[in-house]
């Protein structure tokens, strides 16, 4: 899915991320399930000679998100392949989260169970913004490679959890482009939303409608759906009677497959857009030929490089597949590589033992700033990716089964 040495004319949107909110590293209060307040369970762990160093990997393994969480969850795992740290190896552990917010706090308790040291996920913003409050309380730094919701890192209530970062930009970014590709470049006034009621599909919802109407378009409404729904025929009977210029949707191609379907039978020549949820291969597979002119978005991908192309050989040589193919992967790399880099730093040999203090290696996966598979890699207070602060996304239209890159 990303083709890194093509060429094409990306509409691009620069945000500068500022750093918000002050982020202690200790702070006082209770647990807050909407915002950081509490001081984060840091302690120091000790790892016995012969045994490895557990990373945990909280990805959707199995479901509707399959194909989307195993290549994220093998790209993390390539980044400790042969790694040895003061004579410790690393071992993986994944658990399944479900891309769900029930999902993803019973991945991170068996994670934690499990002794890991940091986790690489959970990879969808639900899961990320249930699990919080579990990684918080134990002290266990975890970076998603593809939650992009805005409130992962700004949460509606208290200070961020300072056990969160993630490695991509957030949804504000991508919604404006959206909105502003819908106006601009499709020519829509009139737009029809139907998203995800999930922290995802609602926040990217958000964010386009509030840019699309500022730059005069019309809202003639909107719906949500759970995950999982298969029927969308009271809600395209509803926009058929609204008749607008475009369909934006935010969600995950799971939805989006049976939704598109129903949505041609009624208004076969109504734009539809949405976003790097929906841009897989199973979208493709799934729609077939009413996935025809859908377009999509997505954070684009890392400029032709040393890092992505040594990335990719690793990725090919391990797997047999093109990591071009799945959305996240170089994120997911990077996002392990934080890990590795900071356990680097701060792992200390304690007789034949490991010792690993987990308030330093927070402290050191902060401090982390280089030039990874999926870009520039560097955090503000808040938890965000500020290497994203200039971002790049790039649209799609679905032309013959595949994804062109709109010129």
């Amino acid at each position: 899915m990303r083709t890194p040495g093509s060429r094409r004319r990306t509409w691009v949107l620069l945000l500068a991320l500022a750093a918000v909110l002050s982020l202690a590293l200790v702070a006082c209060g209770g647990d807050d399930e909407e915002g950081g307040e509490s001081a984060a369970g840091f302690k120091t762990i000790t790892i016995q000679a012969g045994q490895p160093i557990k990373i945990g990997i909280s990805s959707a393994i199995s479901g509707d998100l399959e194909s989307l969480g195993v290549p994220i969850a093998q790209a993390a795992e390539l980044a400790g392949k042969d790694v040895q740290i003061e004579g410790f190896s690393i071992e993986f552990v994944r658990r399944d989260d479900l891309c769900s917010s029930e999902g993803g706090v019973n991945a991170a308790t068996q994670l934690i169970q499990e002794g890991v040291v940091a986790v690489v996920g959970p990879i969808c913003s639900s899961s990320v913004v249930a699990a919080q409050p579990e990684y918080e309380r134990a002290g266990i730094t975890h970076i998603s490679p593809s939650a992009t919701a805005v409130v992962v890192v700004e949460p509606a209530r208290g200070k961020p959890y300072v056990t969160t970062l993630r490695i991509p930009a957030n949804d504000g970014l991508q919604g404006i482009a959206q909105a502003k590709f819908a106006y601009e470049k499709l020519g829509a006034r009139t737009a029809y939303i139907v998203h995800d009621t999930d922290v995802y599909g609602t926040g990217l919802a958000d964010s386009f409608a509030k840019e699309f109407e500022r730059l005069g378009g019309r809202i003639l409404g909107r719906d949500g759906y759970e995950k999982r729904t298969t029927d969308f025929s009271a809600v395209v009977t509803k926009i058929q009677a609204q008749n607008p210029d475009l369909v934006y949707h935010s969600g995950f191609y799971a939805e989006a497959t049976p939704f598109i379907q129903q949505l041609r039978r009624a208004l076969p020549q109504v734009k539809f857009l949405s976003g790097d949820g929906v841009r897989d291969d199973e979208f493709l597979r799934g729609a077939g030929r009413d996935a025809e002119g859908a377009y999509l978005s997505q954070p684009s991908p890392p400029a032709p490089g040393p890092e992505f192309d040594a990335f990719k050989q690793k990725f090919q040589e391990a797997y047999g597949s093109d990591p071009s193919d799945s959305p996240f992967t170089a994120e997911a790399y990077d996002a392990a590589t934080v890990i590795i880099r900071a356990l680097q730093e701060v792992a200390k040999k304690d007789g034949n033992n490991l010792r690993i203090d987990l308030r330093k290696l927070n402290e050191a996966m902060r401090k982390q700033k280089f030039t990874g598979a999926s870009g520039p890699v560097e955090f503000g207070e808040n938890g965000d990716n500020i290497g994203k602060a200039g971002i790049e996304i790039s649209f799609y239209v679905v032309r013959n089964g595949k994804f062109e890159p709109v010129q």
